[in-house]
């Protein structure tokens, strides 16, 4: 029986007497532990929740505590002589899985391929509809040119910026302004 289930903030898939390692919980090692938000269970049909399965408990068991593998972390930026290695130990809780608990009540939905196809083929046809026309697009004017020989070539009017750059000489500054005080 396989299983999708939610704890401490993760989705978890799992099968039944399998371990699995959560983020650190305050569970005392030997205790019974239950989950009842469950996404999904694979048994002979499949079980879908929205979002969750009514009815459905996961039974596990903590088996211990411990620290994970030492995690690297390494600061580094280039061309400043700037380098941290730092590093944590991730704290986790080790359960495993003893049992599912199906309630035959339960509001479940049964996933039938075909059908979500047919779902999500409707809702598309549907959204198109309702989707806004584009505007067209208007062509560019176009500026026809006489050449001197008398041909005719036409010419996309574009606009380009361009920089003005302004060069001061100081003597064209010192002519303008003695032409100034003469007038």
């Amino acid at each position: 029986m396989y299983v999708v289930f939610e704890a401490k903030g993760f989705q978890w898939a799992t099968d039944v007497k399998s371990r699995i390692k959560l983020p650190r919980m305050d569970n005392k090692v030997g205790e019974k532990i239950t989950f009842d938000k469950v996404l999904l269970v694979k048994n002979e049909e499949i079980m879908i929740g929205q979002p969750y399965l009514e009815g459905v408990k996961i039974e596990a068991v903590v088996i211990g505590h411990g620290r994970d593998r030492k995690i690297i972390v390494y600061k580094y930026r280039r061309r400043n002589r700037y380098r941290k290695t730092r590093g944590h130990k991730q704290q986790y809780t080790e359960i495993e899985i003893k049992d599912i608990i199906l309630k035959k009540e339960s509001k479940a939905r049964k996933a039938s391929g075909v059908k979500k196809e047919d779902k999500a083929k409707k809702e598309s046809k549907v959204k198109k509809e309702k989707s806004p026309k584009k505007k067209e697009l208007k062509p560019k004017k176009k500026k026809v040119v006489v050449l001197d020989k008398g041909k005719k070539q036409e010419k996309k009017e574009t606009k380009k910026k361009t920089k003005k750059s302004t060069v001061v000489d100081k003597d064209k500054k010192t002519k303008e302004s003695k032409k100034k005080k003469e007038r």
